[in-house]
């Protein structure tokens, strides 16, 4: 089956922005580049409240820039924003600074699009007549939302994590604890075999394993040098890895990668509170170097959520709170494709 998918409209390309980000965006803006008739790029950021109109238009210039082959872009603004008195639209002033601003980059908007909870319409043209609003059934019931989802892709209503309270045995914690000692004094237990073995078969994970893997999880010289395991898998040790951290000089399987998220949203559901906050960490990070950013910020609050002044996520978040797209993500040749 080819991987290219047919794009007839407007609808269709709604219908994919929330497949390729794994959310349905709300009060968002959503740039996806343009490479002639190829869509390139997809970059989503926070409807810009407060922010100003022209500094705004030139930092969302700068991200498009990173794709240096695009020559246009496309626009989504989700909202349930009513457009400011005497305005056509709402974030009108924003909007006008984009379209000057990539203009002037010589990335000219093509087209934008308002989607709202109950409709969606033509962002830049105000004439109902030929640019009328449009049921949201258009996009959901629409040839290319199909073929996604017969292609067994999905996505959540919302970036936000979703796990289940844990409801294992009662002594679980007391285990992990235990596992954690052995760790530290014997040998019995190989943490980095363990997590192999967890990856390859995409989180089908013993008990016993499960807690054995949840107690080197929470030793943080052993945690990095799993985290390192998902990128580089012969790596022995965490020294040296800062480039590794940020997504500098690598080139992921991505395959792999997936399939270590689903190993750690398995130990997630094996773990009590109090012990999730290192794969809340490592799926953030993993997030972080799809360029997926939102799902990686939310991914580390929880984990500061159930373990508060979890080092290594305040870190991580720190780092995308300044809007740093991973240099792994941003290069056309070794950013995620999704399997």
């Amino acid at each position: 089956m080819t991987n290219e998918l047919r794009i007839t409209g407007p609808a269709d390309i709604l219908s994919f922005i929330p497949h390729t980000l794994g959310f349905a965006p709300r009060e968002s803006f959503v740039f996806i580049t343009m490479r002639g008739n190829t869509l390139g790029a997809t970059l989503r950021v926070d409807a810009p409240v407060n922010a100003d109109p022209k500094g705004f238009a030139r930092a969302m210039a700068d991200y498009l820039a990173l794709d240096l082959p695009a020559n246009a872009a496309v626009l989504a603004v989700y909202t349930d924003q009513h457009p400011a008195p005497g305005a056509p639209r709402p974030f009108n002033d924003h909007v006008e600074a984009i379209v000057e601003t990539l203009d002037a980059a010589g990335v000219p908007l093509k087209d934008a699009w308002l989607v709202t909870s109950g409709h969606w319409k033509n962002l830049l043209c105000d004439d109902l007549k030929c640019c009328p609003v449009q049921s949201l059934d258009a996009i959901t019931d629409g040839p290319l939302n199909a073929e996604m989802i017969y292609r067994g892709s999905t996505y959540r209503d919302a970036p936000g994590v979703d796990y289940a309270p844990f409801d294992g045995p009662a002594d679980t914690a007391e285990q992990i604890d235990h596992a954690g000692h052995v760790l530290q004094y014997g040998e019995e237990i190989n943490g980095r075999e363990l997590w192999a073995e967890a990856i390859e078969h995409k989180g089908r994970i013993s008990p016993e394993a499960a807690v054995q893997l949840l107690a080197c999880f929470q030793l943080p010289a052993l945690r990095d040098t799993l985290l390192c395991n998902v990128i580089e898998p012969d790596r022995l040790d965490a020294q040296g890895s800062g480039d590794l951290l940020i997504g500098h000089g690598i080139a992921p399987d991505w395959a792999r990668v997936d399939r270590a998220e689903e190993a750690a949203r398995a130990l997630i559901a094996a773990a009590p509170e109090g012990y999730r906050a290192p794969l809340l960490t490592l799926i953030g990070w993993l997030g972080y170097l799809k360029g997926h950013s939102t799902v990686a910020a939310v991914h580390f609050t929880a984990a500061l959520e159930d373990v508060p002044g979890y080092r290594l996520a305040e870190l991580m978040d720190e780092i995308i709170s300044h809007g740093t797209i991973a240099p792994v993500a941003a290069d056309e040749t070794t950013g995620y494709k999704k399997h």
